[in-house]
């Protein structure tokens, strides 16, 4: 079992971005992007937390990997089905003690409640796509919120983290488009219950939340710098493109464009509380 399909099981870039969405939290209810022990603490922890949920998912989802993923490490025998559970509980395990041991108590519960909603996502919901969807979707905006936790301010953060919320939720959508076929027989997803043009509708309902909550804390919060505003309107611009690819059937490219606005609105999130 080489330790490079362990590594990759993980989806490393999936965690680090967790890590910095905690970094990026913290940084705006405290006001500084100073680096202390505390910060570091809840970045591993995400950092963990996020993995085990990546190996668990990868447990549960094995038997529909092995026809449409057989390359990976379950499917392809390189990790053992028990091995793949039992790396996940650890991971689970050390990111809540660490959390337990070194964070406030609200940041522990954070991080212990979303390690539960990752395994029921993983164990029932990911089958329900429709309604697994809003725990991924969730994903960015806990990490937000578990660095805030660490100074217990959440004003502007909850307000950040609502907006990517929908935007992350807007992407879930338009991957459901691309996946409909590979998911037919497999899991249920919203495309499977409503036609396109309702999808379409509520993808842009979707971003235009997102958009809308992203200019609050300027509006309405004195928060922000040109930076902060410049980024998160290039980061906006990217998601009206990208909905425009998902009116055209460009599924592929929409959600790819999508996934790289959310990465300029998280920069801009940050340049915000420089």
């Amino acid at each position: 079992m080489p330790a490079k399909d362990f590594f990759l099981m993980l989806r490393p870039f999936n965690c680090a971005m967790a890590a910095l969405g905690v970094f990026i939290g913290c940084s705006i209810a405290s006001g500084t992007l100073e680096l202390k022990l505390g910060l570091s603490v809840a970045m591993a922890v995400a950092f963990l937390v996020c993995a085990g949920g990546m190996a668990v998912n990868d447990y549960f989802d094995r038997v529909i990997d092995g026809k449409r993923h057989p390359e990976k490490a379950i499917p392809s025998g390189k990790v053992g089905k028990g091995v793949a559970m039992a790396y996940a509980c650890a991971l689970f395990l050390l990111g809540n003690i660490l959390a337990f041991w070194f964070l406030p108590r609200t940041a522990f519960l954070i991080a212990f409640g979303f390690t539960v909603l990752l395994i029921v996502y993983s164990a029932v919901l990911s089958k329900a796509k429709y309604i697994g969807n809003f725990v991924v979707a969730s994903g960015t905006a806990f990490t937000l919120v578990f660095g805030a936790s660490l100074v217990s301010n959440y004003l502007v953060v909850g307000t950040l983290g609502l907006a990517a919320f929908f935007a992350n939720l807007a992407r879930e959508l338009i991957k459901d488009l691309e996946d409909a076929e590979a998911d037919e027989g497999c899991k249920k997803t919203l495309p499977m219950l409503w036609s396109r043009k309702s999808i379409e509708a509520l993808v842009f309902c979707y971003y235009l939340a997102a958009i809308v909550l992203a200019y609050v804390p300027v509006a309405l919060l004195s928060f922000g710098k040109p930076f902060f505003v410049g980024l998160v309107s290039l980061a906006n611009f990217a998601f009206l493109y990208s909905f425009g690819l998902t009116l055209k059937g460009d599924f592929s490219r929409a959600q790819a464009v999508s996934k790289g606005a959310m990465l300029v609105a998280l920069l801009g999130f940050l340049a915000g509380a420089a």
